[in-house]
């Protein structure tokens, strides 16, 4: 009963992802080659989403202390990592939901073949390789969703102090006074790219066990 709910839950995520993999499928390309491919796709995303969101924030830190042409520069350039990293986080959206698509049919394909083992020690031994699968998949997902959580408001804060700054472009005498908010965007960033270096490493957790 339990592995059918966990296999319905993960159904739910499939959406459009599932269509990619039917695609692959008619391919000949095997279920477990399929989530080994969509989970490092997950894995590298993470990864690059934690670079540009410190990438984001950096270039807004670095307006300290400037003013005029160069702090203009520098803003622009914080809006430019701003920009990454959302599309960062789009990417890491859609291959969150492709590991949970792909997953699913990987769990309930294994699901009908444990049967069809010819004795009970293999089917039990089977069953218990499919559940510390299941539960490092389990652990991936949360992981995935945990550093989306940390990332969007990150990159609302980040986005929310370019706009202001973007109102005086050279004032330095503004930047000061922003000084508290510069620093929640940064530390909001970095707690975004922590979470997401510990999804990454989930991800290798789950190939391995895969």
């Amino acid at each position: 009963m339990l592995r059918a709910l966990t296999i319905a839950a993960m159904l739910a995520l499939a959406g459009c992802a599932s269509a990619v993999y039917d695609s692959l499928e008619r391919r000949g390309v095997d279920a477990k080659t399929v989530l080994t491919g969509r989970t490092q796709e997950a894995r590298d995303d993470a990864l690059a989403a934690a670079a540009r969101i410190e990438t984001a924030a950096g270039a807004l830190s670095a307006v300290r202390g400037l003013e005029g042409p160069a702090l203009a520069r520098q803003i622009d350039a914080a809006r430019a990592g701003a920009q990454d990293a959302a599309l960062a986080a789009q990417d890491l959206r859609l291959s969150t939901d492709t590991v949970g698509a792909s997953g699913a049919r990987y769990f309930a394909e294994w699901e009908e073949e444990i049967g069809l083992y010819q004795t009970q020690a293999e089917q039990d031994g089977a069953a218990a390789k499919l559940k510390t699968q299941a539960d490092a998949h389990r652990k991936l997902g949360a992981a995935l969703s945990a550093a989306s959580l940390r990332l969007s408001p990150a990159l609302t804060i980040l986005n929310d102090e370019i706009a202001v700054l973007r109102k005086n472009p050279t004032s330095g005498v503004v930047v000061a006074s922003r000084a508290a908010r510069i620093d929640a965007a940064g530390a909001a960033a970095a707690e975004a790219a922590a979470a997401l270096r510990s999804a990454g490493a989930e991800a290798d957790r789950f190939l391995a066990a895969l």
